[in-house]
């Protein structure tokens, strides 16, 4: 266990360095669990609108331990919807704020405090409130010495305002890295709308693309309120779930949507990986990402492509839609006609253009 003199500022520099990459954050929540007897340390995030906690650090705790509490333990813990009555930055022993003689008697300690991770109290400090939404330190310890505890309380009040600091520091960070700049260019050149959607739908940030597009009507709009808007009710679904905290995703989302120009674009929903802590605090980002279903150079040659290949105007935007990159199935639901039709359209298209494939096709339409 660290000497007390010696562990805040110990712990001041681990806060630091985990910021700037010096350590990383398992090595401060470690130190800070060896600051307590059988001390066990987590970051943790709890929305009292929600019964679920969200536990995405932790030192000392088993897995099961942290299942059990996110689950159900953290809506029967006497401690959380009290939270709100302890000024934010200001440490606190659980006996503090729930009388000691209640919580022995409590589910919560019977059977998980003291029935699974073998703890008398809890230290911790609320680090950010939010509404309904509170970002805690705090560590489950075996001591039960009143005057011990309220020491290490004391020190997460010297580490709150440096926590708070590295906490805004993420916030306030460019969302986009230095590789994502690269990328919103590489969209911008080729007419693909990129949108970064944050936590709660928030649009955070949007390319030129992606504001040319909205301006004409595509249905994807900025609320006055910030967050992004879809017209297409299965993405919007999937949105909401994705820019949750507990969403997740196996493959990209992708759908079909009509803009006012009656032109179709096909949308497109990725949750970024962001490293755990930058996410813990900041929250999931999604980007969206608005495509033309025709490319913009082949919209302009479109009258010349009908007048010398004597494509109708379904084929060319057929022929348009394939070179642009998209499937027969995409182009059968932005063109409301079955599969079979584009195929039947398609080998008309070849026979005109004088082709045998989608690759002489694109071949030909792209010269």
């Amino acid at each position: 266990m660290l000497q007390s003199k010696d562990a805040s500022s110990e712990l001041i520099d681990l806060i630091y360095g985990s910021l700037f990459g010096e350590c990383n954050w398992q090595d401060f929540l470690d130190r800070v669990a060896q600051t307590s007897p059988n001390g066990k340390a987590a970051l943790h995030y709890h929305d009292l609108a929600s019964p679920v906690a969200h536990v995405p650090f932790v030192s000392g705790f088993s897995r099961n331990e942290v299942d059990q509490f996110s689950s159900h333990f953290a809506a029967v813990n006497p401690w959380i919807p009290r939270l709100s009555f302890v000024p934010v930055g200001q440490g606190v022993c659980g006996d503090e704020i729930f009388p000691r003689e209640d919580l022995l008697k409590s589910e919560f300690y019977n059977d998980w405090l003291k029935g699974q991770a073998r703890c008398e109290t809890s230290i911790g400090v609320s680090i950010i409130r939010e509404e309904t939404r509170t970002f805690v330190l705090s560590t489950c310890t075996s001591s039960a010495d009143p005057d011990f505890n309220k020491e290490a309380a004391g020190r997460y009040t010297i580490l709150a305002p440096h926590l708070k600091r590295a906490f805004d520091f993420i916030r306030k960070r460019d969302l986009l890295a230095p590789e994502r700049q690269t990328t919103q260019t590489l969209f911008d050149s080729i007419g693909v709308g990129l949108i970064y959607v944050s936590e709660q739908g928030r649009a955070r940030q949007w390319n030129k693309s992606a504001e040319a597009l909205m301006a004409a009507g595509f249905p994807v709009q900025v609320a006055p309120s910030g967050k992004l808007e879809l017209q297409c009710e299965r993405s919007t679904a999937v949105l909401n779930f994705l820019t949750s905290r507990k969403g997740v995703q196996t493959r990209p989302h992708t759908a079909i949507a009509n803009g006012k120009d009656k032109a179709s674009y096909r949308i497109t929903l990725l949750r970024l990986q962001s490293d755990a802590f930058t996410e813990f605090v900041e929250g999931p980002t999604v980007a969206v990402i608005v495509e033309p279903m025709v490319a913009t150079p082949l919209n302009e040659r479109r009258d010349f492509l009908m007048e010398a290949y004597k494509l109708t105007a379904t084929e060319i935007r057929i022929a348009s839609s394939i070179a642009s990159g998209h499937s027969p199935k995409e182009v059968a639901i932005a063109d409301h006609i079955s599969y079979e039709t584009v195929r039947t359209h398609l080998r008309n298209i070849y026979s005109k253009l004088g082709v045998n494939s989608r690759v002489g096709l694109v071949a030909l339409l792209m010269r």
